[in-house]
């Protein structure tokens, strides 16, 4: 490993640690809904989820938030935004993702499972980013890697998140090391991964049979007289909301001239195109050595290189970097954070062929060389004016609705009449109240547009209360509700033409399963599959060799397709089988048996592969269980302004 490859490489490992072990579960703890309280919170203190007694306060969500959104946006080179992060749901899946490593972390203290100080220590200094030569690098190359992290990581916290892994390892291995797999379910798992058919299929389609089928009035009556609940109308409520039109706010604002300045000389380094740095170095390592001596010699070095001497023979010469010192010393081109601080700080001062003096660092003293350097201009403002006007509307915008959020949500919640004081503190703003017709949940709101967010809350909400902020893609909203239409079933009439498909679909099914069935005792008893389905112009798919959980051609992916076709035998072809509204036929052409042979070669990674998918399972059902004994609170209301 050269010596770049070492300086580089303390930069980029730690990105593991950002998935500490976490424990993702089936059941989501994170509510569609909680009581809906008007408060507006953020602070980085304030507490989002209480797990039993542990617990997880806005900016311990944040970090964790912020890193996969850092990760993410590294991934596409800058597209995906919090935004896009919470329109996917990412935000509540960190959350709940949280809320159960804590919960974990609980168990594992109930249990009295404990991880000691020796042994976190004997973890970290087994990373190879900690060590050099087989050795741990010391304190202070420990202290500084960390520190090099975004953002910098203390010794204590570190140490904290390795202790923390730990102990869910350790709860996982106590909960599940027992579990094991006999020879018998080996056998049989490895005939159900290895087993592969050549089959075909023909489908009937429901909808291939529709024309000509009519509904009669009385088809029509006895559906829906059969059926009635199968057309009500949901629970469909009416709300009065008041918006804080973020866009609206950035519309009405624009910076002087005077603060576009400041930013643009606060935020330079935005605007300076980045530094382009290839270096070359001769490495002296002080370990063994005295160090005033490798200082002389270091100047010595400096004053030879700067007189005229050739800066690649000298590196040859001198250079106790074995992976540079062939090539000249060459590092090649260099980014910021890739090395040692200390390094990098000397680098990038360097004007292009300028020789650096002697510069220490953990690795030794090096001597450095700008070969080529780049970059480093600045935009002029007037170039760049247009983004930071749009920037700063922007951020006063987002302030201002988060401050007018915070003074509504104070002055609705100590009010007598919520519905009363939401319309004042509105009108005293400048913003008007609205009103809805009827909607019911996943409709999209007059005003507001889609909000599941809005809808969560409206349908849980009683008449006289209100709830917000709530964060929609507009801006933070206050919402109570002023009608509620119980669900009903409504007359024949309204839904005639619904029911009327009905009874057309369901016919058309009856005709595609009634042909499917005579063709199947046609082929059953042919000679020749494929020539007898030529014979009645049928549409056959064919398949190459297929394993269990792959899709069936012209059907797809289908539990009973997949479960009638291994059972039958080769030649052999199946009676119609039902999935949704198609009919299907399968015939099987060739059967791929599992091998003894296969079997030994794969038993041991099979068996690895089954303990480790039964031991998941055991363990979240067992953590299923053990959350059912902690209290779990998690405040919606501060986890809608987290991420904003």
């Amino acid at each position: 490993m050269t010596m770049l490859d070492s300086m580089r490489r303390h930069i980029g490992w730690l990105k593991w640690t950002l998935g500490l072990v976490i424990l993702a579960f089936t059941f989501l703890y994170v509510p569609a809904i909680v009581r809906p309280t008007p408060q507006v919170t953020g602070a980085l203190t304030d507490v989002l989820a209480q797990v039993g007694d542990r617990e997880i306060t806005v900016g311990d969500f944040r970090t964790v938030f912020l890193r996969q959104l850092q990760s993410y946006q590294a991934q596409s080179g800058g597209e995906i935004t919090a935004e896009i992060l919470r329109s996917m749901g990412l935000d509540r899946q960190i959350l709940q993702q949280m809320i159960d490593e804590h919960a974990a972390l609980q168990e594992a203290e109930r249990l009295g499972v404990t991880v000691s100080d020796a042994e976190v220590r004997d973890r970290i200094v087994s990373f190879p980013a900690f060590q050099r030569n087989g050795q741990f690098v010391g304190e202070q190359a420990y202290a500084q890697t960390l520190r090099a992290q975004s953002p910098p990581m203390t010794p204590a916290q570190f140490e904290e998140d390795i202790r923390r892994s730990l102990m869910l390892e350790r709860l996982q291995a106590a909960v599940t090391d027992w579990i094991t797999v006999t020879d018998e379910d080996l056998r049989r798992e490895h005939v159900r991964r290895s087993e592969k058919l050549r089959l075909s299929a023909i489908s009937f389609r429901a909808d291939d049979f529709r024309e000509g089928i009519e509904a009669t009035d009385a088809d029509v009556a006895a559906q829906f007289e059969q059926n009635a609940t199968d057309y009500t109308v949901p629970e469909k409520r009416r709300l009065r909301f008041v918006l804080i039109d973020v866009a609206a706010l950035k519309a009405s604002f624009t910076p002087s001239d005077a603060e576009v300045q400041s930013y643009y000389d606060y935020n330079t380094d935005r605007y300076t195109e980045p530094v382009t740095l290839r270096a070359s170095h001769i490495l002296l390592r002080t370990e063994g050595k005295d160090p005033a001596e490798v200082q002389t010699q270091a100047e010595a070095i400096v004053a030879e290189a700067r007189g005229g001497a050739d800066f690649a023979e000298l590196a040859r010469q001198y250079s106790e970097d074995e992976g540079t010192k062939e090539i000249g010393g060459d590092l090649g081109p260099i980014s910021p954070g890739q090395m040692v601080p200390e390094f990098e700080g000397a680098a990038y001062a360097l004007d292009q062929g300028e020789i650096s003096d002697p510069v220490s660092s953990m690795f030794g003293v090096h001597i450095i060389k700008a070969t080529e350097k780049t970059g480093g201009t600045s935009q002029p403002l007037d170039d760049v004016r247009e983004s930071i006007v749009e920037l700063l509307k922007q951020e006063s915008a987002d302030e201002r609705a988060g401050a007018y959020a915070q003074a509504m949500a104070d002055e609705i919640t100590t009010a007598a009449e919520p519905p009363t004081a939401m319309d004042a503190a509105a009108r005293q703003r400048g913003f008007e109240p609205q009103e809805t017709g009827f909607v019911s949940p996943g409709e999209p709101i007059l005003g507001l547009g889609f909000s599941s967010e809005v809808t969560a809350v409206a349908f849980q909400l009683p008449q006289g209360q209100v709830a917000g902020p709530i964060q929609t893609l507009t801006g933070p909203a206050f919402v109570t509700v002023i009608g509620i239409q119980a669900p009903f079933v409504p007359p024949l009439e309204e839904v005639e033409a619904r029911v009327r498909d009905d009874v057309i679909r369901k016919k058309a099914f009856a005709a595609a399963q009634e042909r499917a069935a005579e063709v199947a005792t046609l082929l059953q008893t042919a000679e020749d599959f494929t020539q007898a389905a030529e014979t009645e112009e049928l549409e056959v798919s064919t398949s190459d060799a297929l394993a269990r959980g792959s899709a069936v051609p012209g059907v797809g992916l289908n539990a009973a397709v997949e479960a009638v076709a291994f059972s039958l035998s080769v030649g052999e072809t199946s009676d119609p089988v039902l999935t949704g509204n198609s009919a299907v036929i399968l015939h099987v052409h060739e059967r791929q048996e599992a091998t003894a042979a296969d079997f030994q070669a794969t038993r041991e990674t099979l068996r690895s592969d089954m303990i480790a998918e039964r031991q998941s399972q055991f363990y979240a059902a067992y953590m299923e269980n053990a959350k059912t004994r902690i209290l779990i609170d998690v405040k919606l209301d501060v986890f809608a302004q987290a991420v904003v």
